[in-house]
C-alpha cells in the first residue's frame, strides 16, 4: 500500500507508535508482545519494559471473580475459538501500578486476530479506549447528561446480553459436537449438509460434509433408500423413524463398503410461517448391539439344537410367582400345553408321581430356610395312569439376602433307559435261571446215564451225546431259531430227553414258520417246561408222561395262521400250590407278550401241569414227507 506514497521508506513501527489510538499486541497465551506509546499513556506506564513479556493479568492484576476479568477472558476465548474479531462495549478495570491507590476506570475494546504467513492465528491486537469520563458525566445535572447516561446503560445492557448469547452459543456448539448420537441438519430439496457433529462424521468416515448435498457427500447411500425417505419427509412434512436399519458405508476409499446398523429419526424443520426449511437428523450407531443380538440368537439356536438333540429340556421355576417357564421339550416331556409360557407350578406337580412331588416340595421348603439342596436326580411322571421317568437337575438362585428366587435347571427323558435297565435286569435274572436249569438238566442226564449204562465207555459215549443235544438246544435258545420252523423248535427242545422217548408224545399238525422272536420265546418257554418236568413234574417219576400238540388255523384277514399249542403232563407228583408265582412261570407267561396274538396260560390241573400257547405263524409250510401236510402222531 505504501508503493503509491511519496515516502516509501516509512517505518511501520513509527506509524504504530504515532497513532493516537491505544494498541497492544497479545500472543495466543495472552502474553504482551508489544504496544504503542498511546497505550502506555492510557494505562499509566512510563516504559514498555514494565509490561512487555508479561501475562496480561500479571502486568495488570485483577480478581478472577471481578467483572473485568470475566469480560476480558470471555472476549479473548471467542477470538481464539472463532478466529473472528470481538467487541467489548464496557470493561471496568483497574490499571494502576502495584502500590498505588486503586483507580477503577472504564474501557471499551476491540480484539482483532492477527495471522501469520500460513494464515494461522498468531497474535491478538487490542484496540482499547478509556471511557471513564463518560461514566463521570453522571455527576452532572441529570437533565444535561440524560442522553449520555442512557448510552452507557444501553451499552452495558448490550454487553451483558452479548456475553450471555455468546456463552449459550458456545455451550450449544460444545453439546452439539460432544453429543453421543450422530446429528446433522440438511436443508433444501437436495438435502444439503449445514451441520454435522463429530459422531456423524465418524459414522460416515468423512470430515468435509458442510455445503455438500447427500448425493455428493455420500453417493453410496443413494441407492439404499435413504434419499427416497428424505424426499418423502421433505414432501409430506411427516417425520420418519427407523429402527436397526442396515446401511453400507465406504470409509476412506475402501473398495468394499462396510455394513452398519443405525436407529435414527428424520424430523422436519419449519420456519415461523410453517414452511419446510430442512430436516434434522438424529440417531445412534447400533452395529455392536446388532452384532451382539445376532450372536446371541445364533448361540441360543445352537443351544436349543444341542438340548433337543441330547433330549434335554430347560426350565425356570420362579418361587415368587409360583410359575415355571420351560423350553418346548420340557413342555413335551410333561405333556404341558404348548401355548402357555408361564405354567403354574401346580400344573407341573400334578404330572409328577405323588411320592416324588412331595419330595420336590420338601426340597423347595429346605432351600427357603437357607439349606444347600440339590434337585432329585430322577423323577417319576404319572400321566394318564402311565409312569415315565425323567432326570432332573437344578440350581437354586438366591437374592442379595440369600433368599431363594428361582431354580434354573434341565430335564431329560429317562424312560427308555429305565426300560433298558429293566430288560437287562430281566436278562440277568433269566440268565441265572437258565444256568441253574442247565446245571439241573446236566445233573439229571448224568445220573440217568450212569444208572443205566452197562459200562464206563458206554456211559461216556451216551453222556457226550446227551450234552451235545443239550448244547444244540441252548444254541437255538440263545441265538434264535435257525429256520424258525415250529416242528424243529419243539424237537430241539426235547433233544435233551431222548432217553425218555417212550414217555413223550408229540401230536403235530402241519409245520409252520414263525417270526424269529416268536420262535425264540417259544423255545425258552418249552425249555422251562421241560426243565421243570424233569425236576419236579411228570418226567421226574417212572410213570409220568408229557403230551404236546398243536393245531393251525388260517387267518381269514390275510396270510399266515394262528397256532394253538397245548402242553399237558400226566402221571407226575401232585402240583404244589402256588407254583405259578415263581420266575419260571412268569417267564413262560411273558414269552409271547410281543406277539399280537401271543398268550401263554399256565395252570395246575389235578393230574399235572398244563400250559396252553397261542401265537401267530408267518406262513403254513407243507409237509414234504406226506405231501399233504396231514396231522401225524410222531415220537421224537
Amino acid at each position: 500500500m505504501f508503493s503509491k506514497l511519496a515516502a516509501d521508506d516509512l517505518d511501520l513501527r513509527d506509524l504504530f507508535n504515532a497513532s493516537a489510538n491505544a494498541y497492544v499486541i497479545f500472543t495466543r497465551e495472552l502474553m504482551i508482545a508489544g504496544c504503542n506509546d498511546a497505550y502506555l499513556k492510557a494505562v499509566g506506564r512510563d516504559s514498555r519494559d514494565e509490561i512487555i513479556g508479561q501475562h496480561l493479568f500479571e502486568a495488570f492484576p485483577a480478581d478472577p471473580a471481578s467483572d473485568g476479568y470475566r469480560i476480558l477472558t470471555a472476549s479473548f476465548d471467542r477470538v481464539l475459538k472463532t478466529d473472528q474479531p470481538d467487541h467489548v462495549a464496557l470493561v471496568p478495570y483497574d490499571t494502576s501500578r502495584p502500590g498505588e491507590p486503586p483507580a477503577l476506570r472504564f474501557w471499551s475494546a476491540t480484539h482483532t486476530p492477527l495471522r501469520n504467513k500460513d494464515g494461522e492465528l498468531a497474535y491478538i491486537l487490542q484496540h482499547t479506549q478509556d471511557v471513564t469520563e463518560l461514566q463521570l458525566l453522571r455527576e452532572r445535572d441529570a437533565r444535561a447528561n440524560m442522553a449520555e447516561s442512557g448510552v452507557l446503560a444501553r451499552a452495558q445492557a448490550v454487553q451483558t446480553v452479548s456475553d450471555k448469547l455468546s456463552g449459550e452459543i458456545a455451550l450449544l456448539r460444545e453439546l452439539f459436537e460432544q453429543a453421543p448420537g450422530f446429528i446433522a441438519v440438511l436443508t433444501g430439496p437436495t438435502h444439503v449438509f449445514q451441520l454435522a457433529n463429530d459422531a456423524y462424521r465418524r459414522l460416515v468416515g468423512r470430515s468435509n460434509l458442510v455445503g455438500l448435498s447427500l448425493a455428493e457427500a455420500l453417493p453410496e447411500v443413494v441407492g439404499q433408500g435413504f434419499t427416497d425417505i428424505l424426499d418423502e419427509v421433505w414432501r409430506t412434512g411427516e417425520p420418519f423413524s427407523g429402527q436397526d436399519m442396515p446401511v453400507f458405508l465406504r470409509w476412506g476409499g475402501m473398495p468394499d463398503p462396510e455394513l452398519r446398523h443405525v436407529d435414527f429419526v428424520y424430523q422436519p424443520i419449519r420456519d415461523a410461517q410453517g414452511e419446510m426449511t430442512g430436516i434434522f437428523v438424529q440417531g445412534h450407531d447400533v452395529t455392536e448391539r446388532w452384532r451382539a443380538q445376532r450372536d446371541l440368537e445364533r448361540q441360543t439356536e445352537l443351544l436349543r439344537l444341542a438340548q433337543e438333540g441330547g433330549g434335554f429340556g430347560t426350565y425356570d421355576w420362579d418361587f415368587q410367582r409360583r410359575t415355571v417357564r420351560g423350553s418346548r421339550l420340557f413342555h413335551d416331556l410333561l405333556r404341558l400345553p404348548e401355548t402357555m409360557e408361564d405354567v403354574p407350578i401346580v400344573e407341573v406337580l400334578n404330572r409328577i408321581h405323588p411320592d416324588d412331588a412331595t419330595r420336590l416340595i420338601g426340597l423347595a421348603a429346605d432351600s427357603a430356610v437357607g439349606a444347600d439342596v440339590e434337585m432329585p436326580g430322577e423323577l417319576r411322571l404319572l400321566i394318564d395312569d402311565r409312569i415315565t421317568w425323567i432326570g432332573a437337575r437344578g440350581t437354586v438362585v438366591r437374592d442379595d439376602q440369600g433368599r431363594p428366587e428361582r431354580v434354573l435347571g434341565a430335564v431329560q427323558d429317562l424312560t427308555q433307559r429305565k426300560q433298558i435297565e429293566e430288560r437287562l435286569d430281566m436278562v440277568a435274572r433269566e440268565s441265572a435261571h437258565r444256568v441253574k436249569n442247565i446245571l439241573t438238566i446236566i445233573q439229571i442226564i448224568t445220573e440217568n446215564t450212569l444208572r443205566r449204562a452197562p459200562s464206563i465207555e458206554a456211559a461216556r459215549q451216551s453222556l457226550g451225546d446227551r450234552i451235545a443235544a443239550l448244547n444244540k438246544a441252548q444254541i437255538r435258545i440263545l441265538a434264535g431259531p435257525g429256520d424258525s420252523r415250529l416242528d424243529g423248535i419243539v424237537r430241539d427242545a426235547f433233544a435233551v430227553t431222548y432217553q425218555l422217548d417212550d414217555r413223550i408224545v408229540i401230536e403235530a399238525d402241519r409245520d409252520a414258520e414263525l417270526a424269529p422272536r416268536t420262535g425264540l420265546g417259544l423255545a425258552l418257554a418249552l425249555h422251562e417246561l421241560i426243565t421243570n418236568a424233569m425236576k419236579y413234574g411228570a418226567l421226574s417219576t417212572p410213570d409220568g408222561k408229557v403230551r404236546i400238540g398243536w393245531t393251525l388255523t388260517p387267518c381269514p384277514e390275510g396270510e399266515g395262521a394262528r397256532v394253538n399249542l397245548d402242553w399237558r403232563e400226566t402221571g407226575g407228583p401232585p402240583v404244589v400250590a402256588g407254583g405259578d408265582k415263581g420266575f419260571g412261570s412268569k417267564l413262560i407267561r411273558n414269552s409271547l407278550a410281543h406277539d399280537s396274538m401271543g398268550r401263554a396260560d399256565w395252570t395246575a390241573d389235578p393230574d399235572g401241569v398244563r400250559c396252553q400257547f397261542v401265537f401267530s405263524a408267518k406262513a403254513i409250510v407243507a409237509d414234504h414227507e406226506t405231501g399233504d401236510g396231514d396231522r401225524q402222531d410222531q415220537q421224537p
